[in-house]
């Protein structure tokens, strides 16, 4: 277990890094704030500097870091380039959301779900030949309409103020879970779930996906397991209870993101990219 002094230094490091590499284009912030604001007027705002950042991740991102070379179909040169070409294409229909007032959120955390979740969507294009992005957010945006209610009401808890909503948790991953499966490829989509929950209620769901789940003695990501998962961050975080408002008002993220960005950092996927990016390569 770290030490107060010590889980401080390796929030700050952690973000530190996470800026690094991935800070950039990231368009985290940009999916929090737009849900925020469709929650509170039913739209959100998408500013020219918004599309700016949105366009920048598109044109940049780095299909060949999710490349695994283990699967049969991506080893194979041609049958890679062919899905990122195809992947890319409908990445790039994403440019099309424009600065103005939106009223579709489906679109707001496109963006977002498409390039933190992309191992996920990188099997729809593989498996789902006329898989069509901006139907994918058209569809999104209906399911997340439906369910605005209760996602407004979960976005004003705090994980380390209250006890975890148990039964309403379920209720809501299940559900999320049940119609992202319809939508995609007849999968339970539970990392796909737990992201759209985090992006509408930042303080109370955290993230975590299959490696991290697995490290932990979670056999497999489900409404129940997911419950857990929430137990033992809200009694892990509560440890460093007087550093997390610090550290959130700070570094202008919730505790739950900042946790979040140390465990990526410590087992991303993404080393080989990283690697690159330093410049270390032999000639």
């Amino acid at each position: 277990m770290l030490k107060s002094d010590e889980f401080q230094r390796w929030i700050e490091a952690s973000h530190a890094m996470f800026e690094i590499f991935e800070g950039r284009y990231d368009v985290y912030p940009l999916a929090v704030r737009w849900a925020k604001e469709w929650l509170n007027l039913k739209k959100f705002n998408v500013s020219k500097e918004d599309t700016e950042i949105v366009n920048h991740l598109i044109d940049s991102f780095n299909y060949d870091a999710y490349r695994n070379y283990k699967d049969k179909i991506e080893k194979n040169g041609n049958k890679w380039a062919n899905i990122v070409k195809r992947a890319d294409q409908q990445f790039k229909t994403l440019k099309n959301l424009k600065s103005g007032n939106w009223g579709n959120i489906g679109f707001g955390v496109a963006p977002f779900l498409f390039s933190w979740n992309f191992q996920r969507f990188k099997e729809y294009v593989k498996k789902k030949r006329n898989f069509d992005l901006q139907n994918y957010a058209e569809k999104l945006g209906k399911i997340l309409e439906y369910r605005i209610k209760l996602l407004k009401e979960f976005s004003h808890k705090r994980l380390t103020h209250e006890e975890v909503a148990e039964e309403k948790v379920k209720k809501i991953f299940d559900d999320i879970n049940s119609e992202l499966r319809k939508i995609g490829i007849g999968n339970n989509e539970p990392v796909g779930t737990i992201k759209l929950l985090h992006v509408f209620s930042p303080y109370y769901f955290p993230l975590i996906d299959n490696k991290i789940a697995s490290v932990i003695g979670l056999s497999s990501l489900t409404s129940d397991s997911y419950v857990e998962w929430m137990k033992v961050v809200r009694r892990w975080l509560q440890r460093y209870y007087d550093l997390n408002e610090n550290l959130e008002q700070k570094f202008h993220f919730s505790i739950l993101k900042l946790m979040d960005q140390g465990l990526y950092i410590m087992s991303s996927v993404k080393l080989r990219a990283r690697v690159e990016n330093l410049g270390l390569k032999v000639n």
